[in-house]
């Protein structure tokens, strides 16, 4: 069974990463469990007071249960309610690893971070789990229909294709932005048939595009997304390492602080 984990950092019922969240499980037939993670700093454990408050936030937390089964019978389909307390990232991390696919908030709408140190693409980066991000000021019309695909040959684009298989078997339109940029034979790995394979796998893909990944990558695929007016972006995710990107730039940061819709990435 296909098993979806929704990071829900806020229980709000119109929180997009929710709503899209239960839209790709109805569509996907999954089981999805809503996971909240009280975060428990190690230097406040010997703080009595601290402790105590902790504690009654997460009673307070798994007496919402109700709330979110509720949402999961709107939905028409099976979940279940989860509360953790601890360290946020290596939390949400070792409980992903059990899932197929994590769905969060976009770390850019949180402004405690940088984009690239936030709790979500940390966990990406140390979980491994496929994440699919929502803007906080996504509207969500249902799960992705119109679908843009960035792949560049890296391990990184096609583990987030292969994540995205699901969705891009049901999507109404699939777009493939090829980097792939050929070596010297003997020089670096084979061109790879990544359109024999999305087409064996039961994607349909409408339109293949060549691009140059190394002039404004980031740039370059938002605009494409938006003309084809798409409701999701599959890429791979820090190509390069985090640090890399922070202080020289890269295309997942770019993408992650100006994104208008959601992503789904791979590490």
């Amino acid at each position: 069974m296909y098993e979806m984990i929704i990071d829900v950092d806020q229980m709000r019922e119109d929180l997009p990463a929710i709503q899209l969240g239960l839209a790709v499980a109805r569509q996907q037939q999954a089981f999805v469990a809503g996971v909240h993670i009280i975060q428990q700093i190690p230097s406040v454990t010997a703080i009595p007071d601290a402790l105590a408050i902790l504690e009654a936030e997460e009673e307070s937390a798994r007496r919402r249960a109700p709330w979110w089964q509720e949402l999961c019978r709107r939905s028409n389909v099976e979940g279940g309610w989860e509360v953790f307390r601890g360290p946020y990232v290596p939390v949400l991390a070792h409980r992903s690893r059990m899932a197929d696919l994590l769905v969060c908030s976009a770390p850019a709408g949180n402004q405690d971070f940088p984009v690239g140190w936030d709790n979500v693409t940390r966990t990406l980066f140390a979980g491994g789990v496929p994440v699919l991000l929502a803007p906080v000021a996504y509207e969500v019309r249902g799960a992705p229909a119109r679908v843009l695909v960035a792949w560049n040959g890296s391990g990184e684009s096609t583990e987030a294709i292969r994540a995205a298989l699901p969705l891009l078997r049901k999507a109404s339109e699939v777009h493939l932005l090829d980097g792939w940029r050929q070596t010297l034979p003997g020089f670096g790995p084979p061109a790879l048939a990544v359109g024999d394979w999305l087409a064996r796998q039961g994607v349909v893909v409408r339109q293949r595009r060549a691009f140059d990944p190394a002039e404004d990558a980031g740039v370059h695929l938002l605009r494409e997304a938006e003309a084809m007016q798409a409701d999701l972006l599959v890429m791979g995710a820090w190509g390069r390492s985090r640090l890399t990107e922070l202080v020289l730039g890269g295309t997942t940061h770019y993408v992650l602080a100006h994104t208008h819709l959601p992503l789904l990435l791979a590490h």
